[in-house]
């Protein structure tokens, strides 16, 4: 990705110290040293160019005025056109100013008068070099060796070219020719170690090298010459030292500066490595490939937020760098920025369209952002392609893992085939076997997982689970006890770890876990729905994370044309509650783009999180420019209706083109007339809707409610199986069914979809909520209590969850008075008007023997709710207590009476379902509008 720099220094050309074909420097002087020694030569004034004019010729090459020297030369060989060297020396003069054509003339001329001369065989070698000709090079530098053996320069030459051929024997020879005061010059120790690496002598050419830094090391060009060729030979502690010896000679060089950064982060000197870039950064701050080493340490160290703020800022530097870009997409991708790192593989794929695994994982991360039908193709385009990467089947496996399980194993299976040692695969197929009930076979991949990684906390985690599932509770326990020990701080393991000492009974133990959680420092605010997890693929690995909002703050400002990065930027904030902040974000995407797909899925993001009025204005202006997007009016037909009303919206729901009156268009068409009294009309929609297929989770639930209201629970649970093929990780939908379950009496089928939620949701604290009150009507109050106080510790904090955590103390224990008193004045705190709760109240103040309070709270039920049974019979038994028996008599004749007017009526706390635990927003919530 990052390319060390050959220059030295970057300012200064004539300083440069080459290993590599002479540059045109060398060229120049060369010719210096022959203008000196053809003065040896002039033997007759008559016949050769006078040695004033050599010496104006010389003065001219070492200030590279060349036009003067080619006309002081030219003129001189007017008048002596026979001057082998005035000829030769034009030849260099024209050469360093890349006039090869005309320089290979000269050359030539001087060649038939003066055929035995090695000087103008290095001139002509010299020549062939500079246009990177090296077997006529080549052939020049032999006829040149062969009139003078110990040549230095021709045999030097020619040991380079044999290099660059990988010829590491011939350079040997070529260097062994040299005279021995040549022998041990730094140049040719350089290139002597150069072909002992050739040679397969590697410990012989390191020696080499480290004799010259020794030798020579003061001189920076050759400590920085060293460092190069250890990098290039992949030993970049040594390239690191050797970089650090020419930067104590250089202190402000820039690029041995960063030369030593680099060398230092192939190193894994992570801390020499900073500290160098940081100051080459004080040289040049928007220096992109500096920038990019300060990312990939970043990236090292799993500080992926960081590394892609200064990646966003690098792009803003060099937008078209390809290898920038593929390594933005790839950070993004690691912070869960789905739909950012697709957009960014695709600018890179339009800058490198033949790579095929960038084009692969730009379809895999529309895949995590759920857009599954033309990244499918790619995938299985590119594992037929390419039948021996693992990656692919990974990648894939994980993709059909939504709707096809059998062929996500399949896919998963050949991936760890091509490659066994591939946890994120064994990790994958392990969460898939555990979810299709193939509890060993899971437990046998996640062995291997922790015996590959034994910090890995989530693994262990997972194995506990299976534990549990396969009936080996003290294995399981044992197993969660070592996560939670690798992760004390970590919600997750604590949560799944008292919910393992529950099952087992501990419930001492439990509560100690449950404090341990409740007390954590951060603990965001308890949410209606699982936040982050809505864009997660079928199977949640733990693979990818999620950047906190403030690094994704910073990471967005960098980069403010980002259009996919300011849409999670508002999305996020829209989960968090900041509604202000994620407006004030998109109104910014809309001043700069028209594009309708854009602000639809604004309009989408502000729908969902009940931001009606501000969704009318992105989704109006959307439609405008794609009238034809039936999802987009779909959205505007829900905002009108919680703004507007049902009327206005099922007018513009009538603009729907009738290709795309299908499902979704009937369920909503059915919520709409509900609510405008059409009960029957609304009934037909919903049926049609059924019949073809909806796609959306917001309106399969809208008519699971409208199936709930009118009695149809059992038609609801038909609605809600078939969105689990359709939407299978909506959270609110899979919650709805569970509910359903219970509704119907289907106590174990309510249970078994409560553990999936949990499993795939274990901070959502909803599912225990519904869970604990489950068990507390079902009379198993010893097992809700726990549950319960686990769902208070991750949020849950209304009237219903204190009523059942009271209820259920109580039932549990009816000495449990202090305890269930607290959790029943939360409840009376937060919902004073709910009988139950004034009556539980009373019960609790009896047992308490408290008659006063027992007598105010049960009049208050009674005067809420006058024939409540369960208020007579404890109020009865309070005036009893209170020796007024007449009063008692009174409550039970009263009990008697309602039970024989009204003997079916049932009594019991509603199952509670809809608004109180969802937040189902009405249209006329007016705080939405």
């Amino acid at each position: 990705m990052t390319r060390f720099r050959f220059r030295f220094p970057p300012d200064a050309p004539a300083r440069t110290w080459s290993i590599g074909p002479a540059p045109r420097a060398a060229l120049i002087r060369f010719a210096l040293i022959l203008a000196v020694s053809l003065l040896c030569f002039i033997t007759s004034a008559s016949a050769q160019v006078p040695g004033s004019v050599y010496n104006q010729v010389i003065a001219d090459l070492d200030q590279q005025k060349f036009d003067d020297a080619e006309a002081t030369l030219k003129a001189a060989l007017n008048e002596h056109p026979r001057d082998a060297e005035a000829l030769g020396l034009m030849g260099v003069i024209l050469d360093a100013q890349k006039r090869y054509a005309d320089a290979e003339t000269f050359f030539q001329r001087a060649l038939r008068l003066f055929p035995s001369s090695s000087t103008f065989f290095n001139n002509l070698g010299n020549h062939d070099l500079a246009q990177d000709k090296l077997e006529p090079a080549a052939a020049a530098y032999h006829r040149a060796v062969e009139i003078n053996p110990h040549d230095r320069n021709a045999n030097f030459q020619l040991a380079k070219i044999s290099i660059t051929k990988k010829q590491g024997r011939d350079a040997l020879r070529y260097l062994g020719q040299l005279a021995r005061e040549d022998q041990t010059s730094p140049t040719v120790q350089l290139v002597r170690a150069q072909a002992l690496k050739l040679t397969g002598d590697s410990s012989a050419a390191e020696r080499q090298l480290l004799m010259a830094l020794d030798q020579f090391g003061e001189d920076p060009r050759v400590s920085f010459s060293v460092g190069m060729l250890f990098a290039d030979w992949k030993s970049y502690k040594r390239a690191e030292e050797a970089f650090s010896k020419s930067l104590q000679s250089e202190p402000n060089n820039f690029d041995v500066r960063y030369n030593l950064g680099l060398s230092a982060l192939e190193a894994r000197d992570l801390e020499q490595a900073s500290q160098a870039f940081q100051l080459a950064l004080q040289q040049r701050p928007d220096d992109v490939d500096c920038l990019i080493g300060q990312a990939r340490i970043e990236d090292l160290q799993d500080r992926d937020d960081k590394a892609a703020k200064i990646l966003f800022r690098s792009a803003q530097l060099a937008p078209n760098r390809p290898d920038l870009l593929k390594f933005l997409a790839s950070v993004t991708a690691k912070l869960g920025l789905y739909g950012v790192a697709a957009a960014t593989y695709t600018s890179y794929l339009r800058i490198q369209p033949e790579d095929e695994e960038a084009r692969r994982e730009r379809a895999y991360n529309l895949v995590l952002a759920r857009s599954l039908t033309v990244p499918l193709n790619v995938l299985n385009d590119y594992v037929q392609k390419h039948p021996r990467d693992p990656v692919g089947f990974f990648e894939i496996g994980i993709a059909e893992s939504l709707e096809h399980p059998d062929r996500a194993l399949q896919n998963l299976s050949q991936a760890l085939s091509l490659d066994p040692q591939m946890i994120s695969a064994r990790l994958g197929r392990a969460h898939l076997l555990e979810h299709e009930g193939r509890i060993e076979e899971a437990v046998t991949d996640l062995k291997v997982v922790v015996r590959s990684n034994p910090d890995d906390f989530h693994a262990w985690d997972d194995l506990g689970k299976c534990y549990f599932d396969a009936g080996r509770t003290e294995d399981a326990l044992t197993t969660m006890k070592r996560a939670v020990d690798l992760a004390p701080q970590d919600s997750i393991v604590l949560i799944h770890y008292s919910q393992g000492l529950i099952r087992a009974g501990q419930q001492d133990a439990a509560r100690v876990v449950l404090a341990q959680l409740k007390s954590r420092e951060s603990k965001e605010e308890p949410r209606g729905l699982p936040v982050g997890r809505r864009d997660d693929p079928g199977l949640d690995l733990s693979l990818r994370g999620t950047p906190d909002l403030a690094d994704l703050r910073e990471i967005a400002a960098t980069d403010p044309q980002d259009l996919q990065l300011q849409l999670r930027l508002g999305k996020e904030l829209l989960s968090r509650g900041d509604v202000p902040d994620a407006l004030e974000t998109f109104q910014r995407i809309k001043t700069s783009t028209s594009d309708p797909r854009v602000l639809a899925e604004c309009g989408s993001a502000l729908v969902e999180e009940g931001e009606y009025k501000s969704a009318r204005e992105f989704l109006s202006e959307a439609l405008v420019a794609d009238s034809g997007n039936a999802q987009t009016r779909f959205d505007l037909v829900i905002a009108m209706f919680h703004g507007s009303g049902a009327e206005s919206a099922l007018a513009e729901l009538d603009q729907t083109a009738s290709a795309d009156q299908k499902g979704d268009y009937f369920l909503l068409r059915a919520q709409l007339l509900d609510a405008l009294g059409k009960t029957q009309d609304a009934a037909e929609a919903l049926n049609r809707g059924f019949r073809s297929s909806p796609t959306r989770a917001d309106l399969y639930f809208q008519a699971a409610l409208f199936l709930l209201k009118h009695g149809e629970t059992h038609q609801m649970i038909d609605l809600l199986a078939q969105a689990d093929h359709v939407v299978p990780s909506d959270p609110q939908l899979l919650l709805t069914r569970a509910m359903g379950y219970e509704m119907l009496r289907e106590h174990e089928s309510a249970l078994a979809q409560l553990n999936r939620i949990e499993s795939k949701w274990p901070e959502w604290y909803l599912p225990y909520l519904i869970r604990g009150i489950i068990l507390s009507i079902r009379i198993h109050p010893v097992e809700a209590i726990p549950v319960l106080q686990l769902a208070i510790a991750l949020g849950a904090d209304d009237a219903v969850t204190y009523f059942y955590l009271a209820s259920a103390l109580i039932d549990a224990n009816t000495e449990n008075v202090a305890e269930a008193q607290k959790a029943i004045d939360k409840a009376m705190a937060l919902n004073p008007n709910d009988p139950f709760a004034q009556s539980l109240a009373g019960k609790i103040a009896y047992l308490g023997k408290d008659y006063p309070l027992a007598l105010q709270h049960l009049n208050a039920a009674l005067k809420i709710w006058p024939d409540m049974v369960e208020a007579h019979e404890t109020r009865s038994a309070t005036y009893r207590a209170l020796g007024e028996k007449e009063k008692s008599v009174d409550d039970l004749k009263e009990v008697l009476r309602i039970k024989q007017q009204m003997p079916t009526a049932d009594q019991s706390p509603p199952f509670p379902i809809g608004s109180e635990l969802f937040g189902v927003r009405s249209p006329d919530n007016s705080s939405r509008k």
